[in-house]
């Protein structure tokens, strides 16, 4: 039995319509043609400004910023800075259900100028917040989890202010998500209360690592006595483990990438800002880097390097980073390890292991962290047993930042662009902001929505679309066929006039998820609308149906 809840969304195209916006008399009837909607994108960049304490800088202006798109200076278009205080009034005038009842007229010295005029206009600069709560049990430990996620809970009433949202996610080989988007911190605390009880699959792999750097000193004392070289059977079966331990890692690795860009994908639709603060206990750059490298001190073996190529995974992460640019998404990271990270590694064995294999183990599962939130605007807190400084900055972030804005002339495609911000006359603070910033065709967004519609409950229906879903019919043994109808006002499509005809065109973007968390590829149809112009009256209040043959498994989607 098919259970169907569809995620689709439409936009029109008008191809062969491209003079439409250099003639002015092109005549069109119905909805609005995308054609004449504004080809200027306005771009806004969020910088978040530090002194070497670390401390929110407040108090400059326009003036002070340069900013660089591929290395051409902009004019900025608009700017804006925002405090805590700033934002709190803005969220008062914005709750009232009519301002302007409530607004104090501003007096003639004032005038347009005036401080609640400000307020409104910092208010259309305001972006909503959403904030992901990632809880990777496939690399925590329950102990490291639940010691952070005590500390998040007693302090995420801090940023969920009313324009921010908090979604919680937990990761097991796939992304659950536990609490949905909500501005109510309880039902965060108790989500995130619900984890503690979670097998971290972290200490499966300790423990098997564990067994090697144990049976490795073991190697180590009997080298001297009995002889023990790198062509030794002892050694050769060492090593064999050792790669079978590396192959289980990245296997592990790869499951967790990908759930992270499927999470990314999914908030690439939202608009606004959207953080991902993923809890873990560290991320391996290069799966069991140390005891590769170990291994190869001890026994001089060369097969040590082309291992460690072959388990580097530093450009999966590189890649996840532009994957969250893309999608407009920044990372902040929490290793939960704490400061007894490098040293936990050692208290389960016989004996300390090697200083050195300590540090390279520690780094390993911290360089990933760094590099995400390096790259994408966000910031990451390491060897701390406390993460609330984290989420301090997290808080001052969301609330005591600059926006800048600059006009880009759009150019239809996806292109990546360059971003540098300077503040010229102050080298001594510290700037943090997305560098990267991804230009998207109208297409992409629209395909971007459709996913995240997937997930999410996106409450957005311009089109007033309605959708049927027919009987499956079986079309294999695992497969059947669920025939969809999409139907819309055809008052709703611009039609323009073409060989005496009205012609519109409607391209359909469709994707589906199953319940265990599968996801198609977003399908693109796209439908002609044409009919003689005397029949628009009688048939503009008629619906347009778009029948459409889903293949799909069997179970809910």
């Amino acid at each position: 039995m098919i259970s169907l809840t569809v995620a689709v969304c439409a936009f029109l195209a008008l191809e062969g319509t491209a003079a439409a916006q250099e003639t002015e008399e092109q005549e069109t009837v119905g909805g609005l043609a995308f054609v004449d909607e504004v080809q200027v994108t306005v771009v806004n960049i969020d910088v978040f400004v530090r002194d070497r304490d670390g401390k929110p800088v407040t108090g400059l202006s326009e003036e002070d910023f340069r900013l660089s798109q591929d290395g051409t200076p902009r004019i900025l278009s608009h700017f804006a800075a925002y405090t805590q205080e700033v934002i709190s009034d803005i969220m008062a005038v914005q709750q009232q259900n009519d301002a302007a009842a409530f607004l104090p007229v501003p007096s003639e010295d004032e005038g347009e100028s005036g401080p609640v005029d400000e307020i409104e206009r910092l208010a259309e600069l305001v972006q909503p917040v959403y904030i992901v709560l990632y809880v990777d049990n496939e690399n925590i430990r329950p102990f490291d989890r639940n010691r952070v996620l005590t500390q998040v809970r007693r302090f995420i009433s801090e940023v969920m202010q009313p324009h921010v949202e908090v979604m919680v996610i937990s990761v097991q080989r796939s992304p659950e998500i536990v609490q949905p988007f909500t501005d109510d911190p309880k039902a965060v605390k108790d989500a995130l209360r619900s984890l503690t009880q979670i097998y971290g699959a972290r200490t499966d792999r300790d423990r098997d690592r564990g067994r090697l750097i144990r049976d490795m000193q073991g190697l180590m004392d009997e080298a001297p006595n009995s002889g023990v070289r790198a062509e030794s059977a002892a050694a050769a079966e060492l090593e064999s483990r050792i790669r079978a331990y590396a192959d289980e890692m990245a296997i592990e690795l790869g499951y967790s990438i990908n759930s992270m860009r499927e999470v990314l994908t999914t908030l690439a639709g939202l608009p606004g800002r959207r953080i991902l603060v993923h809890i873990s206990s560290g991320l391996p750059a290069v799966p069991a880097w140390d005891l590769i490298n170990w291994y190869g001190e001890i026994f001089q073996k060369t097969s040590a390097l082309p291992m460690m190529a072959r388990f580097n995974r530093r450009q999966l992460y590189e890649s996840l980073a532009s994957s969250a640019n893309s999608q407009g998404v920044s990372f902040y990271t929490i290793d939960a390890s704490g400061l007894i990270g490098a040293t936990a590694a050692s208290a389960e064995h016989a004996r300390p292991i090697d200083p050195m294999v300590a540090s390279i183990h520690q780094i390993n599962y911290q360089e990933p962290l760094l590099v995400l939130a390096e790259r994408t605007g966000g910031r990451a807190i390491v060897d701390s047993n406390d993460v609330t400084r984290l989420l301090e900055e997290m808080r001052d972030d969301l609330f005591t930042y600059y926006s800048l804005g600059y006009t880009l002339s759009s150019s239809g495609s996806d292109t990546v662009h360059k971003i540098e911000v300077e503040l010229p006359g102050h080298p001594q603070y510290d700037l943090v902001y997305r560098s990267t910033l991804v230009e998207k065709s109208l297409e992409t967004q629209v395909q971007d929505r459709v996913v995240s519609g997937l997930m999410l409950a996106l409450d957005d229906n311009p089109m007033a679309l309605e959708i049927t879903a027919g009987v499956a019919q079986p079309a294999s043994s695992d497969r059947w066929i669920l025939p969809v109808e999409v139907a819309f006002p055809i008052e709703s499509i611009a039609l323009l006039p073409e060989a005496g005809e009205y012609v519109g065109r409607v391209v359909l973007f469709v994707a589906n998820r199953d319940a265990t968390g599968k996801q198609s590829d977003v399908q693109r149809r796209q439908f002609e609308i044409r009919m003689p112009p005397e029949d628009y009256a009688t048939r503009r209040n008629e619906s347009y149906v778009a029948e459409l043959n889903l293949l799909l498994q069997a179970g809910e989607h």
